[in-house]
């Protein structure tokens, strides 16, 4: 993969998932989704240098198959909630579907009860929870865990 230079909140790269060549929308859910009055920017707005040097890192190191045991873990746990039938790690491809990568760079990295934010993720929409789908998430270049996509939007 080319490192990334520039770019935009709302722009897409293609990045490998699960062995195919698929193409992703990456957006900003950190401060710099803000101006300098505190409302939204407008889609389009450049990344910052940090949110860049955190997604190349991302994209360079972060396969999505080297967690195929967790999102088939996180993905069984949703599942027993409601009852339904197990999926193993070669149903994964048909469950879930990526379609972006968050960028979270922010001055608050946890919550008041300790929870920590994810500074990337993976998000997608997932059979297991299809209202709140997932997302997959890393800070300081570690995985952090799996949960619903609120988690970083």
């Amino acid at each position: 993969m080319k490192t990334i230079g520039k770019l935009n909140s709302g722009d897409s790269i293609k990045i490998d998932l699960f062995g195919k060549e698929k193409t992703v929308e990456i957006f900003s859910t950190g401060d710099n989704r803000f101006d300098e009055k505190g409302h939204y920017k407008k889609n389009g707005f450049a990344l910052t240098n940090e949110e860049i040097a955190c997604l190349n890192w991302f994209v360079e190191n972060v396969k999505i198959e080297d967690y195929r045991q967790a999102i088939t873990h996180y993905c069984n746990e949703q599942y027993n909630e409601i009852g339904a039938e197990q999926i193993e790690e070669s149903d994964l491809e048909n469950k879930i579907s990526i379609f972006a990568i968050a960028v979270n760079i922010s001055k608050i990295t946890q919550s008041k009860d300790g929870f920590l934010y994810p500074e990337i993720s993976f998000l997608g929409d997932c059979e297991c929870d299809p209202e709140h789908g997932v997302c997959i998430g890393f800070r300081d270049k570690k995985f952090l865990g799996i949960h619903a996509q609120d988690w970083t939007l």
